[in-house]
């Protein structure tokens, strides 16, 4: 727990003697340890006889499922365990001290950070990228955009017009038919093949198809980041969640965590015609000057209704200015450089930040009450 804790609030300030008890098992959370071990036995099973249902029985399923099943935990849209564990853990190191110094969570003191991303799951998908990324671009935004290298022709002249107007190539497992968890054999089978595609399309970032994960096997994966942790979504084929709107390490991993609902859980599965639980979601990681990292599949954004709803999501972003807005690899590397950094103090007792954030980082404040963990940055609350 104290490795993962010491990564995140980056004090200046040790963490002898924390206490670490069932309290604190952060682990327990962002590794989802808290789960039966009988749903990958459940996943393995439907996985096998999928491609027996037809899709449109498959969606008819998950919706008469979805629309029955009781979320107890994690909460879902919004969990605030982890994060109110984690200001939790800052009252009892104190040591004495009213203001804890720590490295801020993203550039310039910006308040919290968005990040845009997309899976293409099948060839029809490829169609609706240069629509979705029009919109994207009108209000000046940039996403990553994650491939499934053998299931559909990936063509390079639009692997290299991606990248060269901004956006970002990753990749999305390898042939999407839910096996690549199935076994620890097919998984490093696969990831070698995986692997090969990353280095010839200079992809550094993976989200596993259907989110399929496991932290155990991921931790030598060979990226820079991976994206396949939700903080919470009871709707998926593996439900749960790591609890975390903020990136995490698992080994040398960096995982950047879906933060907010899926397009498709959104508006095939559970039939919102609106876009209130986004809504809802961003102002509650704003407020926890957390990261809003969104999953948009083109293919199924075909409609007048669904592209209008997603303008309307990006014109609601656009319209507030307080916001980290970059691609996932670069998110991961900021968080790399911040994890490298150390709060040190001159010889007059001021903070201030040593190593790769020294230039751009900033030094904000724990502000410690008996009853509440309030954060500075640049003289302004940000509880």
């Amino acid at each position: 727990m104290e490795k993962h804790i010491e990564k995140f609030w980056k004090l200046a300030i040790a963490f002898d003697g924390l206490e670490a008890d069932n309290k604190y098992d952060i682990e327990k959370y962002l590794f989802e340890k808290y789960k039966e071990t009988k749903q990958s036995k459940l996943l393995k099973t439907y996985y096998f006889v999928k491609p027996l249902i037809p899709r449109k029985m498959q969606i008819f399923l998950r919706r008469k499922k979805a629309r029955t099943q009781e979320v107890s935990f994690p909460h879902w849209p919004i969990e605030e365990k982890l994060e109110d564990m984690k200001r939790d853990i800052l009252k009892n190191l104190r040591k004495g001290k009213d203001k804890i110094p720590f490295i801020w969570f993203w550039p310039h003191g910006k308040n919290f950070a968005v990040v845009l991303t997309h899976d293409v799951e099948t060839s029809r998908g490829l169609s609706n990228i240069e629509t979705i990324c029009g919109i994207e671009k009108k209000y000046g935004f940039r996403s990553s955009w994650n491939f499934v290298p053998e299931r559909y022709t990936v063509n390079t002249e639009l692997l290299e017009g991606l990248s060269n107007d901004g956006f970002e190539i990753g990749i999305h497992g390898l042939k999407h038919d839910g096996k690549l968890f199935n076994s620890k054999q097919i998984y490093e089978r696969r990831m070698n093949q995986i692997e090969k595609y990353a280095s010839e399309w200079g992809a550094v970032g993976f989200r596993s198809p259907s989110t399929h994960r496991n932290p155990d096997w991921m931790i030598n994966m060979p990226f820079e980041y991976d994206s396949s942790f939700p903080d919470t979504d009871p709707y998926e084929p593996q439900p749960g969640g790591c609890l975390s709107i903020f990136p995490f390490f698992i080994g040398n991993l960096l995982e950047l965590p879906i933060t907010l609902a899926q397009d498709h859980t959104l508006f095939e599965i559970l039939g919102y015609k609106d876009i209130s639980i986004w809504k809802q979601k961003i102002a509650w990681i704003e407020k926890m000057n957390g990261m809003v990292l969104l999953v948009v599949h083109p293919d199924y954004m075909f409609t007048d209704i669904r592209l209008g709803l997603y303008e309307d999501f990006l014109k609601i972003l656009s319209q507030k200015s307080d916001f980290y807005h970059a691609l996932p690899c670069d998110v991961a590397n900021w968080w790399r450089r911040r994890d490298r950094s150390n709060i040190k103090f001159d010889s007059g007792g001021k903070p201030h930040i040593e190593g790769p954030l020294a230039e751009d980082g900033i030094v904000a404040h724990a502000e410690l009450s008996s009853n509440k963990v309030n954060l500075v940055v640049m003289g302004q609350h940000l509880a």
